[in-house]
């Protein structure tokens, strides 16, 4: 009778959490420079979003680094209808890279508590050229997590494709998780970025979680960065994301020296639709990051 009433309580459990939650998941963690274009750049030439991103952007890499970046996230006004304070997060990431070989690639450890669960996450990935101006590459993520989603340790794959058309115009794409091995994790985008001038570059991304049904998962993400100074670059980005039920917008800024970079990021974010999950109606969620990256 006890295992009866237990099982009956499980169910009821999870039909809330299902209706109540729109993403029951933790979102991939970004880097701060790639938070401030609001998720786009699956075709820039990156260097510390290899290990997080785009496997194959640090084959046109010529720097190695060790990066380092701390994260947080705020309620900035809560709904009248809320009942429970909002649990703000908290998200550490350390990034190593490695150019030094034909076989370029990264290695990151993740950290990310948020209203959503806990994740730690370690990744490995390596890139080379397959062609002239194109470049491949692979990753793997070995995650643990405690979330509404997932409460194990599971493994994945990310594969990457990174091709430069000319001076001006480069796209991109990968593959998360091709093998789905958590379905809901399971997504794919392409990209381009597009140097209009010497002080400005647009950058697009679109992409879904779904094979079937491409607009029911679908995202798109879009920045333009300002090449203001010598060695200061602003960026502003939107996104617009049915996976997560999310929208919203970033803005950041970069000083990038010789040997050292910092990277300051602000993005907001807001419910599409009015289905409750860890933001309410009305409600924003502000994330402050902050990136340090050594290059040697």
């Amino acid at each position: 009778m006890k295992i009866y009433i237990k099982n009956l309580f499980l169910i009821a459990q999870l039909f809330y959490s299902t209706t109540a939650f729109s993403y029951l998941g933790i979102q991939d963690m970004e880097t701060t420079r790639l938070a401030s274009s609001a998720g786009a750049g699956v075709a820039s030439i990156l260097l510390n979003e290899a290990a997080t991103f785009n496997p194959a952007s640090i084959v046109f890499m010529e720097e190695s680094s060790i990066y380092y970046q701390k994260g947080t996230d705020e309620l900035s006004e809560g709904n009248d209808s809320r009942t429970s304070s909002f649990k703000e997060a908290k998200s550490e990431m350390i990034v190593i890279t490695d150019t030094s070989s034909a076989l370029k690639g990264g290695l990151s450890y993740q950290y990310q508590n948020t209203a959503s669960g806990k994740r730690n996450r370690y990744t490995g990935t390596f890139g080379r050229h397959f062609g002239k101006g194109s470049a491949f590459g692979v990753g793997f993520r070995f995650t643990d997590e405690d979330s509404f989603l997932v409460d194990e340790k599971y493994s994945q794959f990310v594969i990457g494709l990174t091709h430069i058309l000319s001076e001006a115009l480069t796209i991109g794409g990968i593959v998360v998780d091709p093998a789905q091995s958590i379905e809901e994790y399971f997504k794919y985008t392409v990209g381009a970025q597009y140097t209009l001038n010497k002080f400005m570059i647009l950058i697009v991304d679109v992409g879904s979680g779904d094979l079937k049904n491409y607009e029911k998962e679908s995202f798109t993400k879009w920045a333009i960065q300002l090449n203001s100074f010598k060695r200061f670059f602003v960026r502003y980005g939107k996104f617009h994301d049915q996976m997560v039920n999310q929208k919203g917008n970033a803005v950041g800024l970069s000083w990038v020296g010789p040997k050292f970079s910092l990277d300051y990021a602000i993005k907001t974010s807001e419910n599409i639709s009015t289905v409750a999950d860890t933001i309410y109606e009305d409600e924003k969620i502000i994330e402050n990051s902050f990136g340090l990256t050594v290059l040697f």
